[in-house]
């Protein structure tokens, strides 16, 4: 079997009583506390080490996995953060500076604790906008300037970005190169080879009700582990070519708000 890595992503951290309050379109990737306890400890049973995003290019073979943030909730801090120290576990959290203080969302100083233990702090743009319509030189801003506001606040260096939106522009990859990013992450699901292009990563989403031994295949990488996803992928690539960004919010925004008010997956 070809080596591969499977390299996860999650939004929110949000307790069963307070999904209600969550936006439909984002209600899917608010996972609850005692959801993402359960993956998490699922992650450490397997043989396989956890890696932060940057480092994941570097590895010349594939036994390990990926964990990683998007957005910089509050619950970064306050859920998963408690969480992935206790076990001993690594993550990557994309931020955007933008919002880091704003209601929701992480602080600097909390951060900067997240920092010292070990968990990297990347780039989720600088505004969170749909970047396929941006020109090179508005992308250099979202993801040049947001580099460099995490690095004077935190004292780090930033070698991590992640896409907002899951809508990239061509012009993206060699922006990203020259400010020296060595890792992107997309919303496209599949598995990470060794050799991949570091600036076009796949990943992985974990959404609310993902069963835990669906979640443990994929770490360990098993055959066909990410099958199901890989085709249902495929299929909203396939509508969103066709209908464009606009067309695939209308159809997806009303659905996603009928699917709720029913009651399902409340």
């Amino acid at each position: 079997m070809t080596p591969r890595a499977a390299i996860f992503y999650f939004h929110d951290i949000v307790p069963a009583a307070r999904l209600a309050d969550v936006p439909a379109t984002h209600r899917p990737y608010a996972v609850t506390p005692e959801e993402f306890r359960a993956y998490a400890l699922a992650a450490t049973q397997s043989p396989r080490q956890a890696v932060v995003a940057s480092q994941v290019p570097v590895e010349l073979g594939a036994a390990f996995f990926g964990i990683t943030f998007d957005d910089g909730r509050a619950s970064d801090h306050h859920e998963a953060f408690p969480v992935l120290s206790e076990l001993g576990l690594r993550a990557t959290f994309f931020v955007v500076p933008t919002l880091v203080g704003t209601e929701g969302y992480a602080t600097w100083s909390e951060l900067r604790e997240m920092v010292a233990a070990g968990m990297e702090i990347g780039s989720h743009s600088l505004t969170h906008p749909f970047v396929d319509a941006l020109s090179p030189a508005e992308l250099r801003v979202e993801f040049g300037e947001s580099k460099r506001q995490i690095e004077d606040r935190l004292g780090s260096a930033v070698r991590g970005a992640s896409l907002p939106r899951g809508w990239a522009p061509p012009a993206l990859e060699p922006v990203l190169r020259e400010l020296g990013y060595r890792a992107f992450c997309t919303s496209r699901v599949g598995w990470w080879h060794p050799g991949d292009a570091p600036l076009a990563m796949p990943r992985v989403a974990v959404r609310r009700g993902m069963p835990i031994d669906e979640f443990a295949a994929i770490v360990n990488a098993e055959p066909r582990a990410l099958w199901t996803m890989q085709a249902i992928d495929a299929a909203k690539n396939a509508a969103k070519a066709c209908l464009g960004r606009r067309g695939w919010n209308v159809l997806r925004t009303p659905l996603m708000r009928l699917r709720y008010s029913a009651g399902q997956d409340a």
